[in-house]
């Protein structure tokens, strides 16, 4: 059951055993165990001690608080390191093993509390009874709760390094893909310059290769006139064999400046 820190030590328990978590209620596990954690037992059905007249009668034993030292639950919280455990993985049971975490020696571990807490006896229940009755099911096997306690906190710790590992591998993965990305690009650039290089050499090429060509075709037709002005001396047209003209499909190029 747990009470702020402001309440009265005169406040009786009902029904089994409570425990009073004296620090304060916190959202988050390791800011409630950062804080330390003060741990007190009460036996509500111990006899009644007589007190002087005119006040409430007390209980014969009073409770002894059991602290909780805040380095025996509140580690630093390992560095985070490569992990082998794929960043899509379900079962976290994985990165506890990774991380080296076991089940305490006695077998209640965090996970163990909370099939008690929603087994069907109990999860119909109220949380504070929940909470009473597997209290003192641990005090009936002589187990202290702040073994559960650091058993839960050693496994948050365990996500938050699996976690730490993981951005900062894709923080490294997003760097590498960027570098690689920069480097296609490059290479594509220079690609590119090469091909439009290629593209303009064979470009000149072919031009070059026509106006070669156009000037064959002016100094062929040149060299048939004079051929035919030669034979023409002795055959008479249009017995000449000479040919004057482009040969069949082709056109003569205009003679150039």
């Amino acid at each position: 059951m747990l009470r702020p820190n402001e309440m009265s030590d005169s406040v009786e328990p009902l029904g089994a055993p409570f425990v009073y978590f004296l620090r304060g209620q916190m959202g988050k596990l390791s800011e409630f165990v950062s804080k330390g954690v003060r741990l007190i037992v009460v036996d509500p059905n111990a006899p009644a001690v007589e007190a002087p007249a005119g006040e409430a009668p007390v209980p014969a034993r009073s409770p002894q608080p059991r602290d909780i030292p805040v380095e025996e639950i509140d580690s630093p919280p390992p560095p985070p390191a490569r992990s082998d455990v794929a960043m899509e993985t379900e079962d976290f049971g994985a990165v506890y093993d990774e991380a080296g975490l076991s089940i305490p020696d006695h077998g209640y571990g965090v996970d163990k509390v909370a099939e008690m807490l929603q087994g069907k006896r109990l999860s119909a229940l109220g949380r504070e009874v929940r909470a009473t009755a597997v209290l003192a099911a641990l005090e009936a096997a002589q187990v202290d709760v702040k073994d559960v306690i650091a058993d839960a906190v050693k496994r948050d710790k365990a996500l938050d390094a699996f976690e730490a590992a993981k951005e900062r591998e894709l923080h490294d993965l997003r760097a590498k893909n960027e570098s690689r990305i920069r480097e296609l690009r490059q290479e594509m650039e220079t690609l590119l310059t090469k091909i439009n290089a290629e593209i303009e050499r064979l470009k000149a090429a072919g031009e070059g290769a026509e106006k070669a060509f156009a000037q064959l075709q002016i100094r062929k037709r040149r060299e048939e006139e004079r051929l035919h002005e030669v034979v023409a001396n002795f055959v008479e047209a249009p017995e000449n064999p000479i040919t004057t003209g482009s040969l069949s499909g082709s056109t003569p190029p205009k003679p150039s400046a």
